[in-house]
């Protein structure tokens, strides 16, 4: 045999080596769990115990509908039989809506008997149906959990049946926000800082009556704005998943589903800054009726991506993990993951052994319903009581002008590297506060949604502010979700805006200041006013003499300015509503 011969055949064994030691990075668990298509899956740590329980509801394919509760165990799971509503066609969604300090759920999906949306309170491990005022969006609708006016609480997004509606979160009671967003089926909805500016938005992607969008709507202060033309493509009948994959401190989206002309398509959309997204053309298979979702499955600090679904080759579905190479390279590992539709699938660490493990549901190639878990064996293969991250710390503040960057030191984690570990960065303008920017965390630290923090795996971030004095704090992540402590609290002050307050002892008197649902305006001479938020959108004006009561039930919470026309001048007033 020749030297070449030689440097061919170790070359075939090397790949061959490669590819198979790939191939067994992920190994089926026999877990017991219901086997269900037409599904949904979510996990979550709904009995504070450090470890990841299992939400799962769909279909059976005989007998009925299920919504199980498996509590895991020291890594066995435990159907609970917590007494929930059975569902297919369905969308759920872990979150601390009464800020207790565990984990409740939001569920939309048709029932044996009918189409609703069901709200779960946790007291304690038993969940108990809360009545409310979500409608019924019934099969192919989504649901999804955020901060929308920053007063600290979780507000809803609903969608499905050609209609989206967001709900304020007043202490537990959910308050249609009124807001105009686009109508859609087969949805998929999300809620995040797109744009960075500190306040949470909504991406809305589904049907409008035959043909499919993917829509941002940027929030400002509570008036929410239609992006149509971001660059992202229109889809329906899938999924999209957020993340910061090439570390430049703003989202990214990975999404997937039928675009118009019905075919199946993935792809991954840049973040390039103004609400525009360039398709970087991964190599990714299209795929459309699953999950795309973002994972550092191998603690490389990157994501990765977990891609089920169907495909476009009639009867074709697939179950793939692609590996992130950098420079936009995606390389299929050949997991052997059963290829599903119709279902949902998700990223957990269930043995809190440091590395990511995958839940699948759908029906199979042979039209069965079926979950599987499958355990990522890089890591030690054994349950292992959660371990949370050092707390970050030299927290830093740089102001200049209206922009102020924050800074601090990488934390480290017995088990995720370095670059794996996310950040939840709170903002307030009280001490605990996080009317500013929220934090995925609720008052004890504890995450409210499993997943990364909300400000991915950086170590600075920048916030563009008013006048002011406020109060931060920032908390480690790991690869499971086990969350440090939140740091000590700095403070700093903002004193560039140039903005006056009123002058005591005017003919203008304003109360309450910070106000909530009214705002009384004592004028006494005739004079024109007007109320912007802080990004200068007017919300009301007026010309009149005496006393003004107007309404502000419907505002979010924030900083407005109130400003007068006529003689004298008087500077504008800053108001402020809790």
């Amino acid at each position: 045999m020749n030297t070449l011969t030689i440097r061919f055949s170790f070359t075939l064994l090397l790949v061959f080596h490669i590819a198979s030691t790939e191939a067994q990075q992920f190994s089926h668990v026999n877990a017991g769990l219901v086997g269900v298509g037409r599904s949904s899956v979510a996990w979550g740590d709904y009995d504070s115990d450090g470890d990841l329980d299992l939400l799962i509801t769909g279909n059976t394919g005989s007998g009925p509908y299920v919504a199980s509760i498996y509590r895991n165990d020291a890594g066995a799971f435990i159907n609970i039989n917590a007494g929930l509503t059975g569902i297919d066609n369905s969308s759920v969604a872990w979150g601390d809506y009464d800020n207790d300090g565990d984990l409740d759920i939001l569920a939309t999906g048709r029932s044996s008997g009918s189409s609703k949306t069901w709200l779960y309170n946790n007291a304690g491990g038993v969940f108990t149906p809360v009545t409310t005022v979500f409608h019924n969006v019934g099969s192919y609708g989504a649901v999804a959990w955020g901060d929308i006016d920053g007063d600290g609480d979780l507000d809803a997004l609903v969608s499905g049946n050609y209609s989206t509606i967001l709900y304020r979160n007043e202490m537990g009671a959910f308050i249609d926000m009124g807001v105009s967003l686009p109508m859609v089926s087969n949805s998929w909805v999300s809620i995040g800082d797109y744009d960075n500016d500190g306040d949470q938005d909504l991406f809305i992607m589904g049907d409008v009556g035959g043909w499919p969008v993917s829509v941002i709507c940027e929030n400002e202060q509570g008036f929410f704005y239609q992006h149509e033309s971001t660059g992202i493509l229109a889809l329906s009948g899938g999924s999209a998943s957020w993340c910061d994959y090439d570390h430049d401190q703003d989202p990214d989206i990975l999404i997937s589903g039928f675009d118009q002309y019905l075919e199946p398509k993935t792809s991954v959309f840049r973040n390039d800054g103004n609400m525009i997204f360039t398709n970087v053309y991964p190599g990714i298979a299209g795929a459309a009726l699953g999950t795309s979702a973002w994972g550092d499955y191998d603690n490389d600090g990157d994501a990765d991506v977990l891609l089920t679904g169907q495909n476009a080759a009639c009867g074709t579905l697939s179950s793939i993990v692609y590996r992130n190479d950098g420079n936009n390279n995606f390389t299929d590992i050949n997991a052997p993951l059963d290829g599903a539709e119709r279902g949902s699938a998700a990223w957990g660490d269930y043995d809190n052994d440091g590395d990511l493990d995958i839940i699948i549901s759908g029906f199979n190639g042979s039209g069965q319903p079926n979950t599987r878990l499958y355990q990522n064996n890089s890591g030690t293969n054994s349950y292992t009581p959660a371990s949370p991250p050092d707390v970050p710390d030299n927290l830093q503040t740089l102001t200049n002008e209206h922009t102020v960057y924050f800074a601090w030191n990488n934390s480290t984690d017995n088990t995720t590297p370095v670059d794996g570990i996310s950040y939840n960065l709170r903002v307030g303008t009280y001490s605990g506060g996080q009317d500013i920017l929220p934090s995925n965390a609720g008052s004890t630290g504890s995450p409210l949604v499993p997943g990364h923090g909300n400000v991915g795996n950086n170590t600075s971030w920048k916030l563009n502010l008013e006048d002011g004095t406020y109060f931060w704090s920032v908390q480690a992540l790991d690869h499971g979700y086990s969350s440090s402590d939140f740091s000590l609290e700095q403070q700093f002050t903002v004193l560039n805006v140039g903005r006056q307050e009123m002058p005591k002892n005017t003919p203008i008197q304003i109360s309450p200041n910070p106000f909530t649902d009214r705002l009384l305006i004592d004028i006494t001479r005739q004079s024109r006013f007007e109320i912007f938020n802080s990004k200068g959108l007017l919300i009301c004006s007026g010309i009149s003499e005496g006393v003004n009561e107007i309404s502000t039930l419907t505002w979010p919470s924030g900083i407005y300015y109130l400003t007068f026309k006529g003689d004298p001048y008087y500077p504008p007033m800053k108001i402020i509503r809790k």
